[in-house]
């Protein structure tokens, strides 16, 4: 015999469709972007950049490696999808997009007017909702009023097209960007990494403040290798994110094997 709840049910689902009520068992687990890089697809992320939802790099202003990772995953997506970055920054070099392997051909680049985040956050919501895959966001520490609504606009569809969105934010984040994270990773410089008075890369640590997808609280090293087309007598290769922490447990396991102290650092 009906009941007033599946008559109520069955209401919906001929007004609306099958699709706009589901069991809860029936929603499934939570799909992943492979970044192809090991530290993320498997250390800190379960499989990746979770789609359909937000995800920060967030640090403080100065050298961090937020920017450089953001680049360097826009950069597997082009190769991949088309990808738009909304560069509200102001700084994106192509150059260096290029030697990080990026496709630029399928790169979409967004620049509105500087300080007008609510007008970049409508331009990279139009493209999401039109079918654009994947969304990177580089953000300054300054801002200006009446851009929350739109990016909870852009949000919205990000989940209805299943895209994936990652943003790079200085921290403190706004309360509207951080409630909107499903998955912040935080970015502290470790040091520079150099080779006979030249800069190679940047030691950072990422560590998971905040996770609707995983477990908070995991961390890893990882050293950001840049590409260097002008070294002498070296190939140009594209740059390498190396996981120091799985390198320093080798190499503790190595010492103790060969009963030999592991030198810290």
């Amino acid at each position: 015999m009906p009941t007033p709840l599946s008559e109520a049910l069955a209401t919906l689902r001929r007004r609306h469709g099958e699709a706009v009520i589901r069991s809860g068992d029936a929603l499934g687990g939570i799909e992943a972007w492979p970044t192809g890089l090991p530290v993320l697809d498997h250390r800190l992320t379960p499989g990746g950049l979770p789609v359909g939802r937000v995800s920060i790099l967030a640090a403080a202003s100065g050298a961090s490696g937020r920017l450089t990772l953001l680049q360097a995953l826009v950069a597997v997506a082009s190769r991949e999808r088309t990808a738009v970055y909304l560069d509200l920054v102001g700084s994106l070099d192509p150059g260096f997009l290029a030697d990080l392997g990026a496709d630029l051909s399928a790169l979409l680049v967004l620049r509105p007017p500087s300080g007008r985040w609510g007008e970049g956050f409508s331009m990279a919501r139009s493209l999401v909702a039109a079918g654009a895959p994947w969304l990177a966001v580089a953000l300054d520490s300054r801002s200006n009023a009446g851009w929350e609504h739109r990016l909870s606009t852009l949000v919205e569809s990000v989940a209805a097209r299943r895209a994936v969105c990652l943003v790079s934010a200085a921290s403190p984040l706004p309360l509207a960007l951080g409630y909107a994270s499903s998955l912040t990773l935080e970015c502290v410089a470790d040091g520079w990494e150099e080779a006979h008075g030249d800069v190679l890369g940047l030691r950072t640590h990422l560590t998971v403040v905040k996770s609707k997808v995983s477990t908070p609280g995991e961390t890893a090293a990882l050293l950001l290798r840049y590409p260097r087309p002008f070294a002498a007598a070296e190939a140009v290769g594209r740059p390498v994110v190396v996981d120091l922490t799985a390198t320093r447990k080798v190499l503790e396991v190595t010492a103790v094997a060969s009963d030999i102290p592991a030198v810290a650092g």
